[in-house]
């Protein structure tokens, strides 16, 4: 999927790119984003609408962690303990650095591979929901309010 064509979308585009960057889709969003801050859309709705995508896409990894947790998940569920299989010490260390230090790492879920784990991971050890909606947003506003921010200060 080219993210420069999901800019052509506009907004929905953006939020199609930034959902599945939020799942397992290795999606560059941000390409997306800075594509449609130069073709002249103000930077808060793109970051407000990114968060939102994101935080959606993260939310189906949540769910299938949480799902997997419960012995359930279908399809889905034996693709991640597939993916866990491979790497089943990486696995074990998200978990680890989850039950230590809880819901605000997931401030870094916005992280190249170890975001996604650290969300699966939430859903599998348990972590409520409320807590894992705030940080994760929060993690991903910041992420996409710097790279606008960013792009403004180049832009000048």
């Amino acid at each position: 999927m080219d993210p420069l064509a999901l800019a052509a979308w506009g907004l929905p585009g953006l939020f199609v790119a930034a959902f599945l960057a939020g799942s397992v889709v290795p999606l560059p969003s941000e390409a997306v984003l800075l594509g449609l801050q130069a073709g002249g859309v103000a930077p808060l709705p793109l970051v407000l609408v990114a968060t939102l995508g994101n935080l959606l896409g993260a939310a189906t990894l949540y769910w299938l962690g949480s799902a997997v947790a419960r012995g359930a998940g279908g399809p889905a569920g034996r693709w991640l303990a597939q993916r866990v299989r491979r790497d089943p010490a990486g696995y074990e260390r998200a978990q680890a650095r989850l039950r230590r230090w809880g819901a605000p790492l997931l401030l870094l879920t916005w992280l190249p591979v170890v975001g996604d784990a650290f969300v699966v991971g939430a859903g599998f050890v348990g972590m409520r929901p409320l807590p894992f909606v705030l940080f994760t947003a929060a993690g991903k506003l910041a992420r996409y309010a710097t790279v606008a921010s960013a792009a403004v200060a180049v832009a000048g």
